[in-house]
């Protein structure tokens, strides 16, 4: 991989369910943190991580990340806890991907069509924003202190955002795979 290669990747084994109630009722944060065994991000754009991750969307709502096929079942662990709650929970893979994007140059190619600031100081690891990509909704996650993102696309964006990717990473080597 060259200097300015940016690589894409499209992660086919990655669930997504959609979690939304009141993190004001500890019942809810309780529930939601026993069944993933990890703490529920009530901070804007963050992000927690353990066995899964679980990216804050807003003030009551968050997207769980997990390997595919733990999804059905830990979904099932998740409508049992939470059974005597008003919540929503969905499971919402079928309708997105998620593009793992890295390489030296996937900041500047980021900053081409999206107009958060991803310089590690205003956007560090365990960071998460929804904003665009070109002309596509996107949900941004930065796992790590590399220079690597999860980019969260609806489907049915894919090949247009592919296509946009190619575009204007033009001065890039975009390897997508």
């Amino acid at each position: 991989m060259s200097d300015n290669t940016v690589l894409v990747e499209m992660l086919n084994n990655v669930a997504q369910i959609n979690c939304r109630g009141n993190a004001q009722t500890p019942a809810f944060k309780d529930a939601i943190e026993s069944v993933l065994e990890q703490s529920l991000p009530t901070q804007p754009n963050t992000v927690s991580f353990g066995n899964y991750r679980l990216c804050w969307l807003g003030p009551d709502e968050w997207l769980l990340l997990v390997p595919g096929d733990d999804a059905a079942p830990l979904l099932v662990k998740l409508e049992a806890a939470l059974s005597e709650q008003t919540v929503a929970l969905n499971d919402v893979s079928g309708g997105q991907v998620v593009l793992r994007m890295s390489g030296s140059s996937v900041v500047d190619l980021l900053a081409k069509g999206c107009p958060l600031d991803f310089h590690e100081s205003r956007f560090p690891s365990g960071s998460c924003a929804q904003s665009s990509l070109g002309k596509a909704g996107a949900l941004f996650l930065r796992a790590d202190s590399g220079q690597s993102f999860d980019v969260v696309v609806r489907r049915s964006f894919l090949e247009y955002l592919l296509a946009w990717l190619r575009r204007a990473g033009a001065e890039f080597n975009i390897e997508l795979r």
